[in-house]
């Protein structure tokens, strides 16, 4: 006979799961071994194709339904998003086993002030990704035509390249694994606040 949920499990209150939510995806941004550190961005190609790939996680905000990444101007997705700005997230917590997925309309950091106080605080070895002389996908004959700049004696070379994505959150839908029944439930982001429903999981 399957044992019951705990009454004190997150997943029994929409809003104490809601916090759970966001405090797992905050621990994503700080901690790099946390299973919310990276999330599988999806996009939609310019052939309407679904493109998978995982970003790190750099920024959490609840209270403006906001979760940001760092990419490369270059990149693919860069042009899947300025051409269909609906883009969806998905992430699983094995630790809590809890699957998170997002749907989210997608923009470009245009403030140049923001890139630049983003581009000062980063560690050198990842401002050193965005140094890489040719765009990212790039067919190559062999790894040695992959070509990085120097940093520069001002440590921006590498700049022009980076960009952050502003990911403003629609609708989140979690669900918590358990033994005693899979719980499900989904939040719709309107007039500044969430408002949650259950699913049948």
């Amino acid at each position: 006979m399957p044992r019951e949920i705990p009454n004190d499990h997150p997943s029994l209150d929409l809003k104490k799961s809601l916090e759970f939510v966001f405090s797992n995806l905050e621990k994503g941004v700080t901690e790099r071994g946390h299973h919310f550190h990276l999330l599988s961005l999806g996009t939609i190609d310019k052939d309407n194709r679904p493109q998978n790939r995982n970003v790190v996680l750099r920024k959490v905000d609840m209270a403006n339904s906001l979760i940001r990444f760092h990419t490369d101007i270059r990149s693919n997705k860069i042009i899947d998003i300025k051409n269909n700005s609906s883009i969806s997230l998905l992430g699983y917590d094995k630790a809590n086993k809890l699957q998170i997925r997002l749907t989210a309309n997608a923009t470009v950091e245009e403030s140049k002030e923001v890139l630049s106080d983003v581009w000062s605080k980063m560690y050198p070895m990842s401002r050193e990704c965005y140094r890489v002389k040719d765009a990212p996908g790039k067919v190559v004959a062999s790894r040695e035509e992959v070509l990085f700049e120097d940093e520069g004696d001002d440590k921006l070379n590498g700049l022009e390249n980076f960009v952050i994505i502003n990911c403003h959150i629609s609708s989140i839908e979690t669900l918590f694994l358990h033994s005693a029944g899979h719980v499900r439930a989904k939040y719709i982001y309107e007039n500044g606040a969430f408002h949650g429903e259950w699913l049948v999981p």
